[in-house]
């Protein structure tokens, strides 16, 4: 997404991907008071999908916890990559892709020892999927 103005188009598209792929609807969209969030046209989305829009206060990131700890967990994840395999600057990308696909099949607490995506998609993920990440090779 290069500018914001794309968001509202793109989070319509992810609400009816979710509801088509997993069969479940989105309940409620969190958001900052955007404009992107908050337009008569997007309300209107709201109300027909039957999805309620929480919004935190102006100017207060605190009530991002929830979102903010994730990112961090993301990054943190990221930078650990990029040191241990002694990555320049350019391989970020790769790097935050990587740690999300690790983290989304890392075991959680919460999940009671399910990984993210075998309780998105019902089924045992493999470990076959994970490869060594930043290997030396040469073309």
């Amino acid at each position: 997404m290069k500018d914001r103005t794309k968001a509202s188009k793109l989070l319509k598209i992810f609400i009816l991907m979710v509801k088509n792929q997993f069969n479940k609807g989105v309940k409620m969209v969190r958001s900052d008071n955007g404009s992107e969030f908050t337009s008569g046209h997007m309300r209107e989305f709201y109300s027909e999908h039957g999805i309620l829009r929480e919004s935190s206060c102006v100017d207060t990131p605190q009530q991002n916890g929830r979102v903010e700890r994730k990112h961090c967990h993301i990054l943190n994840v990221a930078r650990a990559l990029q040191f241990q395999a002694n990555l320049p600057i350019n391989f970020w990308g790769e790097c935050i892709l990587t740690a999300a696909f690790l983290i989304n099949r890392t075991p959680s607490k919460l999940l009671i020892g399910k990984t993210p995506s075998e309780a998105l998609l019902h089924r045992k993920s493999s470990s076959d999927e994970i490869r060594v990440f930043s290997t030396l090779c040469f073309a």
